[in-house]
């Protein structure tokens, strides 16, 4: 969660056909991105925190799912997944954030996850960042099934949407490059502009978000070190300012960051 790099020997306490439920020492974010290897095959798979199932002392047990779903990673037969399954993991969420909604078949490990949160972590495509779902309610505040979906009007044609900074960074892949909110200190280093330490907004496999009272140009090379500790050894990697937004009202600048590809 801090943003460092770690590794460390996990047990499983669940197997699926989607990820598994793993045991850590260490705190992880939802929509965090990790590498899965099996000691026994060295298979690896990348995955992603679905969420927190639980805690005792000093471990942590997460829900991850694989991002490659046609992975056989476990090399074991799971029994086919039935239709009044599909139906039972089908729910209407809404984004706590900005009220979006979208029905959503879960994987059995989401199923836990939401359970045992009252509550999941996802991406939202109208907030362009993860955020946190529920069970969408009607105007009397009572949840809404997937089968009352069917007889409601079709959703009205969506505006098309005003010109914005957030799908310039993820338009390539929005599914592999899911942003994970951070408030942590980095420092970018550019020859026009020096060292700069900036405020980290998000980060993903493909980039960063970033603000401060600097200009930098689109396009414009940079080094980016995120997070960054002044005084210790820091990694820099090369990167380009994918864009630039103003922020209205306020005394600076919040940019998009693409790392370059190696």
């Amino acid at each position: 969660m801090e943003g460092k790099m770690f590794s460390e020997n996990a047990k499983t306490v669940l197997l699926s056909r989607h990820g598994a439920g793993i045991v850590s020492e260490y705190k992880l974010s939802p929509e965090q991105e990790l590498i899965l290897r099996s000691l026994e095959t060295n298979k690896e798979a990348e995955v992603r925190v679905v969420g927190q199932l639980g805690s005792e002392g000093d471990s942590y047990t997460y829900g991850v799912a694989f991002l490659n779903q046609n992975i056989d990673f476990w090399g074991i037969e799971f029994p086919p997944v039935s239709l009044s399954e599909k139906i039972a993991n089908s729910v209407l969420l809404q984004c706590a954030s900005c009220k979006a909604r979208e029905l959503v078949e879960q994987s059995d490990l989401e199923s836990d996850v939401y359970i045992v949160n009252e509550g999941i972590v996802r991406h939202c495509k109208s907030c362009g960042t993860s955020t946190h779902w529920k069970k969408a309610e009607d105007e009397a505040g009572s949840p809404i099934g997937a089968q009352e979906l069917e007889p409601a009007a079709p959703a009205p044609a969506e505006e098309e949407p005003e010109p914005d900074f957030r799908p310039a960074l993820r338009a390539e892949n929005r599914r592999k490059h899911v942003r994970t909110k951070v408030n942590f200190k980095g420092c970018v280093r550019s020859f026009a502009a020096g060292d700069d330490i900036v405020t980290c907004e998000d980060i993903s496999r493909g980039g960063l978000r970033f603000r401060s009272r600097k200009t930098y140009a689109v396009k414009a090379d940079i080094e980016v070190a995120a997070p960054y500790s002044p005084g210790s050894p820091n990694i820099f990697v090369r990167g380009k300012i994918a864009y630039v937004q103003e922020v209205p009202g306020e005394k600076y600048f919040r940019y998009g960051v693409a790392y370059a590809k190696a």
